[in-house]
């Protein structure tokens, strides 16, 4: 099932954002404070059926706030209209059962309910039928339990698989070619894919020619391959020299920055400055 991504520190971060506290945003969604801050710990996550009204609350896109990994099925949509099993039987004035057998993937719904029940969540009959498809199916699964890729051999997998048929050698040509000298085997590039050797397969590598060799063979950028918390430093340190240059009073146009910054882009902006701002409390 392609459950929503509930992420606590991307509550806090929108929390922070709408100028709530615990205790307002708990309010408004008929709670105290107490789930709210067991939420942002990540000690426990919202029933489902609550997510469209904190997104609402603290103004966010449900899609921003709490992704999903791939469409709905029967639960998702109900969950995304805010209803529990219980109220959205009540609103057709049926029983739980059928719902539940749906949802379950046990017994497909009756079709005097099909078009009601797309009225009920606010979705095409067409997209109703679709997302019963998906509870009757185990492709979704999955879907759902696929992890990004961490390590750096990860990642060389991750791109194999999906981007295109490269060999050991071929990448070490690459890797080679950014570094200007013969750097690196295909035996180097193996150990690096496998994780087995990264260190000793990363001696003598010019800085940098390592990620730009890869990149130029997948044609992705070169920071695909850092480790996030090397990426969101980076973005910390861009952050803080745009804040000296304003506080000096000059003005930075940044390229393309009159497409504007999406709302995604704004909530994972978000969540990489409170995560920043928490470890610094953390070494004070």
């Amino acid at each position: 099932m392609p459950v929503r991504q509930v992420d606590g520190r991307r509550v806090l971060a929108a929390r922070r954002a709408a100028h709530l506290q615990q205790h307002e945003l708990g309010k408004a969604l008929g709670l105290s404070k107490t789930p709210i801050s067991e939420w942002e710990r990540g000690l426990g996550a919202p029933p489902p059926e609550r997510l469209p009204a904190i997104a609402r609350i603290l103004r966010q896109e449900l899609d921003v706030l709490f992704p999903r990994l791939g469409p709905p099925d029967l639960k998702d949509l109900r969950c995304d209209a805010g209803y529990t099993q219980a109220e959205a039987a009540a609103k057709l004035g049926i029983s739980r059962l059928p719902l539940s057998n749906g949802e379950g993937g046990k017994r497909r719904l009756n079709e005097k309910y099909v078009q009601p029940l797309a009225d009920l969540y606010e979705v095409s009959r067409k997209e109703l039928e679709a997302a019963q498809n998906r509870s009757f199916s185990d492709s979704t699964t999955s879907a759902a339990a696929e992890r990004m890729p961490q390590t750096l051999g990860e990642k060389i997998t991750y791109l194999l698989q999906r981007k295109r048929a490269l060999s050991d050698q071929d990448l070490a040509d690459a890797v080679n070619a950014r570094a200007g000298f013969h750097a690196v085997d295909a035996a180097g590039i193996q150990a690096l894919r496998t994780d087995s050797g990264p260190a000793e397969a990363r001696a003598g590598l010019p800085p940098g020619s390592l990620f730009a060799g890869l990149a130029d063979a997948f044609g992705v950028q070169p920071y695909f391959f850092d480790a996030r918390e090397e990426i969101e430093r980076q973005i910390i340190d861009r952050l803080n020299f745009l804040n000296f240059w304003r506080s000096d009073g000059i003005t930075v146009a940044a390229r393309g920055a009159d497409r504007g910054v999406s709302a995604e882009m704004l909530a994972t902006l978000s969540e990489v400055l409170v995560r920043h701002e928490d470890a610094r409390r953390d070494k004070e």
